[in-house]
Order: structure tokens, then C-alpha cells, then sequence
């Protein structure tokens, strides 16, 4: 990840040089007038998209030895591909992060830079840069994001303890291996604080989730808020469930539109039993509900009200918070395999989640 503060001139982000007037043995991996450049010396790629300082990116640079390709990913997105190059070929040299030797100093800052000692796919490097966070539930760390802490995806158990229920959350038998359940009512289970993730600006997301619902009588099921406790004041933001069961137990997701909630309804859920639900959107398809891998309707809605940071992850709970047609009570039942990404996730991934 980076966020520079200034585009212009050579800005290194990466550097392994052997030597520097030879071909293939000097690595540089560089922000070069705005746009992303990968060069082994005199073997180079540069990106096509031109980047704004004061924004953060997740770029990432690939080398496939197998197709001898040089790759350049902007969040996520291939931005360049040059073929038939010839690898790098250094040997030695030190690894310097954010300087070419004492020339070319990266402004700015950086953030969970790794180095991977082969080419990753470009759905891994999608993963890396749009999958917030991942929670399987599963000992003997249930309560620990399942990814290497790419947005610090910490479950926040403590924040005011007045609010926090996590003692109150207990493993059960889950829909792979361990799941959760809560053990009191209300309770609940909170991530905090998805910078990245933060609802303005109309940008696309997924919430997917399994959910063995014990009663249907309504309750949240993915809650998001700017504030641990739904919205807090003094803000723009509505907390509100993004999914949830009705009064009558069945499926809905919804998003805050100006001032009033756009939601598609589906289907009335049966208890005990293990469902696969996640909610879509992006301007250019809206609102999109499936339900166990298939889709069950969508809404329109081209943009959405504003959230600020932090941003505020709730399962199962939503302080109460009813409205429309959702009782604004705990949802009583098992939770496993919660995914949220910072895109619409296609119907081919949604049905490859609801496969397991």
C-alpha cells in the first residue's frame, strides 16, 4: 500500500541493485511521474493509470517466469503487461524500501509491503488488494481475522466495554468447521476500523456471510456504522444493516440512499438450517441480494448515503436500531465464513463462496 504525497519526478518505492549500468540486475519498483514503473535496468514497464498524491493505493509488481511477462497491478487492476522480457538477474545488493541507493526518495508513506519469492495470480493479487477482511471462526484463534492484517482487521471486542459483548460470543459447530453463536442476548461480534472500507463516495462492496437462523422472528445479521454503537452523533452517517431478516423471517439487503433505505426482499429462510446470503453493489449494477449462490433479486439504487472513519463492522446486532421492515432486534442463531470486499464480487465468486 502506498499514499504519496507528491507525484511528480522518480519516487522509489523498491530497490535491489547489483549493478546499475548492467541489464537485468538492478530492481527498481517506482512511481515516476505520477504513473507506477518496473524496470530490472534497461528492461522496463510502466503503468498507464495516473495516480493522485494524498490517496492511498494497493499496487503490486509481478514477474511470471512462465510466461516471461512483467506485470503492474493498481488496486487489484491490471494497469500494465509487457511479454517476452527477460528476467531479472541480480544476484546481491541491498534491499533499500523507499530510495535508489541515496537518489530518488519516496515522499510519502508505505504500508504492508511483502515480498513473495513467486508470481501470484491475478485473482490473489485482487484478494490482496479488495479483500478486507476474513473471518472463519475457527480454533483455536476463532476471534482472528484470517488474513496477514493488510487493513488491520481486528475484532473489536473492547472499545467501551458498556458496548462490547464479546464475552458473550461462544464457537460452536460452524458450516465449516467452527462457527459463532451468542451465548446472551443481546451480543454480538465488531471489527474495527476499515479505513479503506469507509461507505462515501458511492463505492462498490460484498458483505457474504452462512447463517443457521434458530428463529425467524427478524434480527441483523451485518450491520455496518461510523460509531461502535450504530452512527454516533454529530455525523453524516447512518448506521443501518446491510443484511437482515424482516419481521417475518425473510432475507434483506438494503443500503441508506439519501433519506430513506433502498432494500430488495427475498425469500423466508428456514430455521436450523445452513444458508449461504451475501449483498452486492456498484453504480453500474446497484443492489444486488443472493441468496445460497444464486441471485435473488436486486434494486435499483446509483448511489448511497456517506459514512466518514472509522468504519464499524457489526454481526448479529444493531443496537436496537429498527426501521421499515427489519425489527431492529439480535439475530439468534450460528454465524460462519464472514467475507466483506471493497468490490461487487461477480456471480461466478458469490456462487464459489456458497459452494463450500
Amino acid at each position: 500500500w502506498i499514499y504519496p504525497t507528491t507525484v511528480s519526478g522518480d519516487n522509489t518505492i523498491f530497490s535491489q541493485c547489483a549493478c546499475i549500468t548492467c541489464t537485468n540486475q538492478c530492481l527498481t519498483l517506482i512511481l515516476r511521474g505520477g504513473r507506477l514503473y518496473m524496470s530490472f535496468g534497461f528492461n522496463d514497464l510502466q503503468g498507464t493509470t495516473q495516480l493522485t498524491a494524498s490517496v492511498w493505493y494497493h499496487v503490486a509488481f509481478v514477474y511470471n517466469y512462465a510466461t516471461s511477462q512483467q506485470i503492474i497491478y493498481l488496486d487489484g487492476v491490471q494497469d500494465g503487461v509487457r511479454t517476452s522480457t527477460q528476467p531479472y538477474q541480480g544476484q546481491n545488493g541491498s534491499i533499500i524500501i523507499g530510495a535508489q541507493s541515496t537518489s530518488y526518495y519516496y515522499f510519502g508513506y508505505i504500508d504492508n509491503l511483502a515480498l513473495t519469492t513467486r508470481a501470484k495470480s491475478a485473482s490473489e493479487i485482487s484478494d490482496d488488494a479488495t479483500l478486507m477482511f476474513y473471518y472463519s471462526f475457527d480454533l483455536p484463534n476463532p476471534f482472528y481475522g484470517n488474513l496477514l492484517s493488510l487493513f488491520n482487521n481486528t475484532a473489536y471486542w473492547n472499545y467501551f466495554t458498556s458496548y462490547s459483548n464479546y464475552l458473550s460470543i461462544s464457537t460452536t459447530t460452524g458450516r465449516v468447521n467452527q462457527g459463532i453463536r451468542p451465548a446472551i442476548t443481546p451480543s454480538y461480534f465488531q471489527m474495527c476500523c476499515f479505513y479503506q472500507m469507509a461507505m462515501f463516495n458511492n463505492k462498490p462492496y460484498t458483505f457474504a456471510i452462512w447463517i443457521y437462523p434458530t428463529s425467524i422472528a427478524g434480527g441483523s445479521i451485518v450491520h455496518v456504522s461510523y460509531y461502535h454503537s450504530n452512527s454516533g452523533s454529530g455525523t453524516t452517517c447512518n448506521g443501518h444493516d446491510v443484511l437482515a431478516l424482516t419481521y417475518s423471517g425473510q432475507i434483506l439487503a438494503q443500503l441508506y440512499q439519501s433519506s430513506s433505505y433502498q432494500s430488495y426482499i427475498g425469500r423466508r429462510l428456514s430455521i436450523n438450517t445452513w444458508t449461504h446470503v451475501a449483498g452486492t453493489y456498484s453504480s453500474s449494477n446497484s443492489l444486488i441480494l443472493y441468496v445460497d449462490g444464486v441471485q435473488e433479486g436486486s434494486v435499483s439504487a446509483t448511489t448511497y448515503g456517506n459514512c466518514g472513519f472509522p468504519f464499524f463492522v457489526t454481526l448479529g446486532y444493531s443496537w436496537n436500531i429498527g426501521y421499515g421492515y427489519i425489527p431492529g432486534i439480535s439475530f439468534q442463531g450460528y454465524l460462519d465464513e464472514s467475507y466483506t470486499y471493497r468490490r461487487e464480487l461477480s456471480a461466478t465468486e458469490i456462487l464459489a463462496l456458497a459452494s463450500v
